[in-house]
């Protein structure tokens, strides 16, 4: 990022030693930092070691004694090394499924952050099936949801349990690995009965209990996922045997291959344009285009507030009235939207033959949003009208963002960024020089239908809106202060999650420097108890994942 590049340049050039010159090793949650001199180098908990796949795969086998299978009656078993979680450290898995009730046994282990051996990622008391019964994980794809407002992967499987020929027990289950614990989220589940007469009775049921249709249950996944990034993750299995002694005696027994994975069959979808939200009054009409690369189909769906995915259908008939007709050109047409419609959104799954891809939702806001914030609208109209030109004078008299002598044009957009049905107003500039690229000029919300100021971007502090709904905030007092935050909005008030910082500090010797900092939630005086000395390097990286998930969205032109 160019403004990020010059930033640290001024810093670096005004400090005598950046960020003490030396990196500070940050204890991990589940266990202590690594020593001085190993090549493993943990930063913050969760993030990625700097130890290399094979040394980390050589390692998971040197522990062997712990996840492997040693019995005959548990043979054959499978094993498998993958990283479920995305924190840089490999685990292993191994599985072996048994007898005509296909109960799976599983042992899961991950690579500790310090590098000094492997932790149990699963643990007895997380009931599944049956006691340690996990669902049929052997397989050579599972299907993956990436939830990344909370940076958690879901992986969806399904179980099967027999008791007998005559009751069948399935469950669809998604395992999420996070900070050091697999956790299996049961999803649905289905009871198969036949009687004496061979009468067959099937019974489904949500997470919670309430009764659902067998269809329900078939897309149970991706109603509760839906509305996720999604892939596949492709596992490679290894097939052990373990002979009995006496197969061993009488040479019957001989290994088998390992199992290949299977590889994507054709090049990866690739969404090209996500659709835009749309304000609509009641009984009003809209449409939606999306559109992706290498696709071969596309299904429309509709997401509810509380991030549920409906099928068109399902939507419709519970919105007796409400028009949805999927249309040539990757197109939806959307009438007669009524309020109760307000806060839901629309996505596009496109499905190809190396993947699936999903568009971000776009949301519809039924109610006269845009006359409640019309008074706004209109300040920036005549910011850049004639006699005034965008000038910060003008700004400064009438409370708007003096930015906007930085663009020649000004546009806005709606985004709900709290999820309570009320779209904040964002004000973006148009046809903008690289410094105020992507800038949210000023946010609103509606409170008892009056706007209220959220944030507004100056010279020394401006906002930014990300894909998450969270928002990025980019300061400085100085060639020594910065700060990078990342904040939630919460009613009217913007709350901060996370930040990295810069601080004047001065070493044992005397000497100023620039000193590195991160920190969770909000502190009053920086740096605080709540701040953790950093690198420069971690610095870097930390603020540039916080620029890579800024949003643009699509502007309605004002001026």
């Amino acid at each position: 990022m160019k403004k990020l590049a010059v930033l640290l340049c001024v810093l670096t050039a005004l400090s005598l030693c950046a960020c003490g010159g030396s990196a500070v090793v940050i204890e991990d949650a589940k266990g202590p930092a690594p020593t001085p001199g190993t090549d493993l180098t943990a930063t913050m908990p969760g993030t990625a070691p700097s130890m290399p796949e094979d040394m980390q795969k050589q390692l998971l086998e040197d522990n062997r004694a712990l996840w492997a299978f040693t019995e005959a009656y548990e043979s054959p078993w499978f094993y498998t090394f993958t990283d479920l979680d995305h924190n840089g450290r490999l685990e292993v898995i191994a599985a072996s499924t048994q007898g005509t009730g296909v109960f799976t046994y599983a042992n899961f282990y991950e690579v500790r952050a310090d590098g000094s051996g492997i932790e149990n990622c699963y643990h007895a008391y997380a009931e599944i099936e049956g006691q340690d019964d996990w669902p049929e994980i052997v397989r050579d794809s599972l299907p993956c949801y990436y939830d990344r407002a909370n940076n958690r992967y879901y992986y969806a499987c399904e179980g099967v349990t027999r008791s007998g020929y005559a009751h069948q027990y399935y469950a669809w289950y998604a395992l999420c690995l996070k900070d050091g614990a697999a956790e299996w989220e049961l999803i649905a589940s289905k009871n198969m009965d036949w009687d004496e007469q061979g009468t067959e009775s099937v019974v489904c049921r949500d997470a919670q209990g309430n009764s659902i249709t067998e269809q329900d249950y078939d897309i149970a996944v991706e109603r509760r996922f839906g509305g996720l990034e999604r892939s596949t993750l492709q596992l490679a299995w290894t097939q052990e045997e373990i002979p009995y002694e006496e197969d061993v005696e009488s040479g019957s027994w001989m290994d088998e291959p390992a199992i290949p994975a299977e590889e994507p069959t054709g090049p990866q979808v690739v969404i090209t344009k996500n659709p835009s939200s749309e304000a609509l009054a009641i009984g009003g009409k809209t449409w939606f285009i999306a559109h992706a690369d290498n696709a071969l189909s596309l299904t429309w769906q509709m997401v509810s507030p509380d991030g549920f995915v409906y099928s068109l259908e399902e939507t419709m008939a519970a919105n007796p009235g409400l028009a949805l007709e999927a249309l040539e050109g990757d197109t939806i047409a959307v009438s007669n939207v009524p309020l109760s419609m307000n806060g839901w959104g629309v996505q596009a799954r496109f499905d190809g033959q190396g993947n699936s891809a999903v568009t971000e939702p776009a949301y519809l806001y039924v109610g006269d949003f845009i006359s409640a914030y019309s008074g706004v609208i209109e300040k920036y109209r005549v910011a850049y009208s004639s006699g005034n030109s965008g000038s910060m004078e003008y700004a400064w008299n009438h409370e708007i963002s003096e930015m906007i002598s930085y663009s020649g044009g000004v546009g806005y957009a709606l985004k709900d960024l709290d999820k309570n049905g009320i779209p904040e107003l964002i004000i973006e500039g148009m046809g903008t020089d690289n410094f105020s690229e992507q800038m949210a000029y000023d946010l609103y919300t509606l409170v008892n239908g009056m706007p209220v100021n959220i944030a507004t971007s100056r010279a020394r502090l401006r906002y930014y809106v990300r894909t998450d709904s969270t928002i990025l905030s980019e300061g400085s007092s100085g060639a020594s202060y910065s700060y990078f935050t990342v904040h939630r909005l919460n009613g009217s008030t913007l709350e901060e999650t996370e930040m990295v910082f810069t601080n004047a500090d001065q070493n044992a010797s005397g000497e100023y420097y620039t000193g590195c900092y991160y920190q969770q939630g909000h502190s009053e005086t920086l740096p605080s108890e709540k701040s953790i000395a950093i690198s420069d390097e971690e610095f870097r990286t930390r603020v540039e994942q916080m620029e890579s998930s800024i949003y643009v969205p699509p502007l309605t032109k004002i001026y």
